[in-house]
């Protein structure tokens, strides 16, 4: 009887040609978890805006910054005194790193056109927060912090969702 010492090419082929299935069938698995990694760091970019912002406003009479939400269409003009969200926000630790949300990067790329991948939303403009609320219009019409909207994602990159932050500082994936 003759001792066979290694695979013959056939044995090799197939065990190569199963190797290549199932590597195909789990690339998919592997994207879904590269973005959902990818959409907590940006959700994580997101609270640090928030802590920054609620350290901002700590030192200016519990008032919220005025940022401009289109850089590259400006809604303001410079005499109104809105800033962009590194700005205002650089002095409380927020780096332009923070600013870049990787899939927004694979596209459309805002962070590119408007130097961030976050849109500050103008309702949160110089609002003054006091506990748990804050004044929407004047007195009376009060919202609760966790309903309101500091800042989100320009597109819907996340899934077909946004990720938003919210005052309170909690995000939430908006669909």
């Amino acid at each position: 009887m003759k001792l066979r010492r290694g695979f013959t090419l056939v044995e090799t082929l197939v065990a190569i040609c199963i190797l290549v299935s199932i590597g195909t069938l789990m690339m998919p698995v592997f994207q879904k978890v590269q973005e959902r990694a990818q959409s907590l760091i940006c959700a994580q970019n997101l609270r640090q805006i928030g802590v920054a912002t609620l350290l901002y406003a700590g030192e200016h009479d519990q008032t919220l910054p005025k940022i401009e939400p289109w850089p590259s269409e400006p809604v303001y003009t410079s005499a109104d005194g809105a800033l962009s969200i590194v700005e205002a926000l650089g002095p409380y630790g927020i780096e332009k790193v923070r600013l870049k949300c990787a899939l927004d990067l694979r596209g459309p790329n805002y962070y590119k056109k408007e130097g961030s991948s976050y849109c500050w939303c103008p309702m949160a403009n110089n609002q003054k927060i006091q506990g748990t609320k804050a004044n929407w219009a004047g007195p009376g019409s009060e919202v609760t912090l966790a309903q309101l909207f500091l800042c989100y994602d320009y597109s819907e990159v996340h899934n077909g969702g946004m990720n938003v932050l919210f005052a309170d500082g909690h995000v939430a994936v908006s669909q």
